[in-house]
Order: C-alpha cells, then sequence, then structure tokens
C-alpha cells in the first residue's frame, strides 16, 4: 500500500512539474505573438509611385497626402535623386508633394534640413535638384517607390531607370536610414554612390 501511495505522488509530482513547463512555453508563444503583432503595427508603409505598365510608374497622391513631415522630406529627396515624368522645370513627384518647381527654395531647405552633413543631400541641393527632361538621350525614372517607417529606422524602396544614350541601366533598394534627433543618417544607399566614393 505505501508502494502505491508513493507512486501516485510521484505520478502527481510529473504531471505538475509538465504542466508547468506547458504554461511556460504558451506564455513565451504568447509573448513572441505579441511582439510580432506589435511588430507588424510599428511600421507604416507609404506607397508614393505605384508600379504600372509604363516607365515612370503611376504617382499616388492620396498617399502623399498623408505623409508626416520627416518622410515627406525623405520623399522630397528621392524626388530629387531619380525621375518621375520630368520636363525640365517640374517633375510629377516634386509637385504632388507640393513643393512646386524641382529644386525651389522649399524643396532645397526641405532637404537641408533633414539631411544635414550628407554628402549626396548636398550635391542635389547644390545642382537645384535639377533632373533631365523624361525621354531625353540621358534621364531617369522611378518605376515604383515606396517608403516604410520603423520609427528610428526608414527604408525606401524603388526601382529606378537611368537611360543614357540607348543603354538602360536599372538601380533597386532598399536604401535604409536612422532617424536620430530630427535628422536622418544614412545606413546604405544605392543611388548616387559616386558622390560617397
Amino acid at each position: 500500500m505505501k508502494g502505491l501511495h508513493f507512486y501516485l505522488v510521484f505520478i502527481g509530482i510529473l504531471f505538475l512539474i509538465s504542466a508547468c513547463q506547458q504554461g511556460e512555453k504558451q506564455r513565451s508563444l504568447n509573448k513572441q505573438s505579441v511582439n510580432t503583432k506589435t511588430a507588424q503595427v510599428d511600421s507604416v508603409n507609404y506607397t508614393l509611385i505605384e508600379a504600372s505598365d509604363e516607365i515612370p510608374g503611376r504617382i499616388d497622391t492620396t498617399a502623399i497626402t498623408q505623409l508626416e513631415p520627416k518622410i515627406r522630406a525623405l520623399a522630397a529627396f528621392y524626388a530629387a535623386l531619380g525621375g518621375s515624368s520630368c520636363d525640365g522645370e517640374y517633375c510629377k513627384l516634386t509637385l504632388a508633394l507640393g513643393l512646386g518647381k524641382q529644386g525651389s527654395d522649399i524643396h532645397k531647405k526641405l532637404i537641408k534640413h533633414y539631411f544635414p552633413q550628407d554628402k549626396v543631400a548636398e550635391t542635389v541641393v547644390n545642382q537645384d535638384c535639377y533632373l533631365r527632361p523624361s525621354g531625353s538621350s540621358t534621364f531617369s525614372d522611378y518605376a515604383y517607390l515606396s517608403i516604410t517607417d520603423f520609427g528610428h529606422h526608414v527604408q525606401v524602396n524603388y526601382r529606378l531607370l537611368q537611360y543614357n544614350q540607348g543603354k538602360e541601366i536599372w538601380i533597386e533598394g532598399p536604401d535604409n536610414y536612422l532617424f536620430e534627433k530630427g535628422c536622418f543618417k544614412k545606413i546604405n544607399r544605392n543611388l548616387w554612390t559616386f558622390v560617397d566614393q
């Protein structure tokens, strides 16, 4: 009888240990699930130029009206790095951002403010954000452009056609930036790499 009693107590203890381990595993899974949901909520994606059958892609004016200031500034910078149906004075993305002419004072001030000490930003501002007209012997146009905001980290995804006298070169993202103290700092960028060398 003592043996049976000891056996039942032993089985009960094993059962309790197993139940505790299962509960701990479930709590861990729940915690991971919550963290995953939080990560999804913490990122916001803005599609500025949607891919289409033609180059450049279609400007999404609805998304552009919802941009917070730092994302608008990043979009302004990319509007100076690559074309969007430019005609020499105006580019569609810059217009959609409410910045007027390519290289307007407001366009340049926005880039200078959010990209201090960035050689590429300094270069495009010094060139008045000029981009050659679409369809000329040398020009560039975005096939698509989107920005994902993770808070302190921002990612730019794009596909840019660079056309030069019959030759096509495609440059693609993602480019990544840190956003600290109200300014962007490059982590990596695939556009205008010749300036950083």
